[in-house]
């Protein structure tokens, strides 16, 4: 099935019948969302209220607290690795010979971060759920030598992902879309993962701490510093940088009531607003639970 939603901050699905799952990212990748002539920072909003995002597969229910059962599509969320046309011609020549339907597209932080900022989608021959998932996903990248998003296979299988928009950043770098294939074989690939499991267990490449962008040496108060910034942007892509989502959100918590000299009030709004942009949030009510409990912890 397909699953959609626009702007990370909508908490229910659109259901999508009538097209195989595959079939409908091949469509959304060949005819994209536009955001044209727009800056950095309009783009940041746009990420949030306007992009489509997508999950095909199968959930029990229309909600994005709802848990997912299983994908039909497998993502890899590429960063900070080579430049965007040296490393889509690479993959797409793997995954070609391989056989299996793909696409590579840029994602909408493509041209404004460093590096290739791409996504892969690659079509699965049947249905799977977390576990398979996370061998198919951890032999691919090892095998391709590429630092991935862990976020799907390591924190929330319910993650969506951003449907290709073309932008003026990202316009110069173009889909690769393969349709002539087969999909993944599943069985093959998790038999592969299964005779040498060893071999395929998550190293620190691919952890999303790696995703900031360092260029030299900076103090480590600026390192601290963009980490939050990170997760004020894109909390469901770099959450992880603290070990979960509420490790997350108390880190943030202490670092707003610090940098705005005790304003709770403002720092309430802060982490509504953050945990509000994650797929999985905690319930208004428990967010406030938490909230009173992590603030006797905070200084200023």
């Amino acid at each position: 099935m397909i699953y959609l939603t626009k702007g990370l901050l909508n908490k229910q699905y659109t259901q999508l019948d009538g097209l195989p799952d595959f079939s409908h990212l091949v469509k959304a990748t060949g005819a994209p969302q536009e955001a044209l002539k727009m800056t950095d920072e309009q783009l940041a909003g746009y990420k949030s209220s306007a992009v489509t995002y997508a999950l095909y597969g199968t959930v029990n229910g229309q909600q994005r607290r709802d848990d997912v059962l299983n994908r039909t599509v497998l993502f890899i969320d590429v960063d900070d690795e080579s430049d965007y046309h040296t490393l889509s011609d690479c993959l797409a020549n793997m995954f070609t010979a391989l056989g299996i339907n793909f696409v590579i597209y840029p994602t909408i932080s493509n041209g404004i971060k460093y590096g290739a900022r791409l996504r892969v989608g690659i079509e699965l021959d049947k249905a799977v759920e977390l576990e398979v998932y996370r061998k198919i996903w951890l032999v691919i990248t090892h095998q391709l030598h590429v630092k991935g998003d862990i976020t799907a296979i390591n924190g929330s299988f319910k993650q969506l992902q951003g449907l290709y928009v073309k932008t003026s950043q990202n316009a110069l770098n173009k889909p690769i879309i393969t349709t002539d294939g087969a999909g993944l074989p599943v069985d093959k690939f998790v038999a592969v993962y299964d005779k040498n499991a060893g071999k395929y267990q998550l190293k620190k490449a691919h952890e999303s701490g790696k995703n900031i962008d360092t260029i030299g040496k900076i103090p480590t108060w600026a390192e601290h510093n963009r980490k939050f910034i990170a997760c004020l942007l894109d909390p469901e892509s770099n959450y992880m940088m603290f070990g979960g989502w509420d490790n997350m959100l108390t880190a943030l918590g202490g670092w707003t009531l610090r940098s705005t000299c005790g304003d709770y009030g403002m720092t309430a709004d802060v982490l509504e607003a953050v945990n509000n942009m994650g797929s999985d949030p905690i319930s208004d009510s428990e967010l406030g639970k938490k909230f009173k409990s992590w603030a006797k912890g905070w200084t200023y």
